[in-house]
């Protein structure tokens, strides 16, 4: 019986440190003159290994980036957020390309209402998590046609 629980134990321990967390380094919320705030209220970063799990180098690791963002539109105004024009950007390695994110709908965000999107994406060539991302919310946010200016938000994926 007591092994059965020290098991249990662990297995909600495990399951709790594989879930989303508060972003490391977080420059803040990005907020627009419209009323409209993004925030990153959650980060999840793996790595995805090569073909052979236990192989000596880490040529073929991939970072896996998964977000949840907190959208707030305090406008009187729809604000419509297209997921596909986000981007994120490693910022420690110049060479990288910013990742579109896997899905690409668009979600309408009520006035005076928070919703929480989720993002997942797999930035090229980013081998783990301990690096610096920008998520680049340019022509991301529209109200009634026109684009909502939301600056970059920083973070980092682990520390």
């Amino acid at each position: 019986m007591r092994s059965t629980l020290m098991l249990g134990a662990a297995a909600v321990l495990v399951a709790a440190g594989c879930g989303y967390h508060a972003p490391y380094m977080n420059s803040g919320p990005s907020l627009s003159n419209q009323g409209v705030e993004v925030r990153v209220a959650g980060v999840r970063c793996y790595v995805n290994r090569g073909a052979d799990p236990l192989t000596d180098t880490t040529d073929e690791d991939q970072a896996g980036v998964e977000l949840k963002l907190q959208v707030n539109n305090s406008s009187d105004q729809v604000a419509e957020v297209a997921e596909g024009q986000i981007r994120l950007a490693e910022t420690d390695i110049p060479a990288a390309h910013p990742a579109a994110p896997r899905q690409a709908k668009v979600i309408p965000v009520l006035p005076g209402e928070t919703k929480q999107v989720r993002l997942a994406f797999m930035p090229e060539g980013v081998p783990d998590c301990r690096h610096s991302f920008a998520l680049e919310l340019a022509d991301s946010v529209e109200m009634a046609g026109s684009a909502v200016e939301l600056s970059p938000i920083t973070f980092q994926g682990k520390n």
